[in-house]
Parts: C-alpha cells; sequence; structure tokens
C-alpha cells in the first residue's frame, strides 16, 4: 500500500509533538518524584518495573543508548538505591539490573501520576474513542517493537 506524502508528513509531525510531549510531562512527573531523576532514569525504572531484571545491554537497547550510557544512568539510580545489580544465574561473568522495593515503589507512584495526567487528557473523549485508540497505539507499538538491526534479542533474558 501505498501513502499520500502529505498524509505521512502530517503523522510524523503529530508523532513528534506526541513525543515532545509526553516526554517534557514525564520529566516532570519524574522530576517531582525525585529532584534528580532524568527522563531517561524514569524509563529505565518503567522498563524494569514492566519486564522485571534486565541486563545492561538489553537496557541500552531498549533505551536507543549506548551501553556507557546507560551504564552512567544505572550507576547514578544505583546510588539513589532503586536499582541493585543481581549475578545473573545462567552466566556467572554477566549481571542483571532489578529493582530495589524503594524503585518500585517510585516507578508505581510516578506510573499513577501519569495515569492520572492521560486520564484527565481523556475524559472528554467518547469511550469508544479511548478503546480505538489503545488498540491502535498497540498495533503500532507492537509493529514498531520487531527486531531490528541495531540490537539483538540474543541478549534479552526472558523476551
Amino acid at each position: 500500500m501505498t501513502f499520500d506524502e502529505d498524509m505521512i508528513a502530517g503523522l510524523a509531525r503529530e508523532f513528534a509533538v506526541f513525543v515532545r510531549q509526553d516526554r517534557t510531562a514525564s520529566g516532570q512527573l519524574g522530576r517531582r518524584s525525585h529532584p534528580e531523576f532524568t527522563v531517561s532514569e524514569y524509563g529505565l525504572l518503567a522498563h524494569l518495573a514492566e519486564r522485571g531484571p534486565r541486563r545492561p545491554t538489553e537496557l541500552a537497547c531498549h533505551a536507543g543508548v549506548t551501553p556507557p550510557s546507560v551504564s552512567r544512568q544505572l550507576q547514578h539510580l544505583e546510588t539513589l538505591g532503586f536499582v541493585e545489580r543481581l549475578q545473573a544465574l545462567d552466566d556467572g561473568r554477566a549481571c542483571l539490573v532489578a529493582l530495589t522495593d524503594k524503585g518500585r515503589r517510585r516507578a508505581a507512584e510516578v506510573q499513577a501520576a501519569r495515569s492520572r495526567r492521560l486520564r484527565e487528557l481523556l475524559e472528554s473523549w467518547p469511550e469508544h474513542d479511548v478503546h480505538t485508540l489503545a488498540e491502535l497505539l498497540a498495533r503500532f507499538n507492537s509493529d514498531a517493537a520487531k527486531p531490528s538491526r541495531r540490537c539483538s534479542r540474543a541478549g534479552e533474558v526472558g523476551a
């Protein structure tokens, strides 16, 4: 199927606006939760809360950053007491990063605040439209999450 260039350009523009607004809101919610939080660090916490312990390389792939960058972020989160490193059971040389109890509480607090914000934004929408939006976003995200050349899924635990 071919798409009209204006339609694709408009969609790309709307995605960019959505991503900027979500990043700004995530940053504000994260800083309210902890003043030293960065948006990227909250993203790592949210991923760990959703997926469980992960290898640092998988977290780097998820975040779209280099392993040294994610290593610095994880060190900061570890210093704040939000994550801990565990030995991987399947490979004694590897480590997994897991949320601490404090990290799970913080991730849940920020997620609850994000849910409240989303509920407020959509309160005037008909329920059917919200349901349709959720279905379409899930379909889009599923297609977008397919393995890419940039990241190998071989390093994931429990993928």
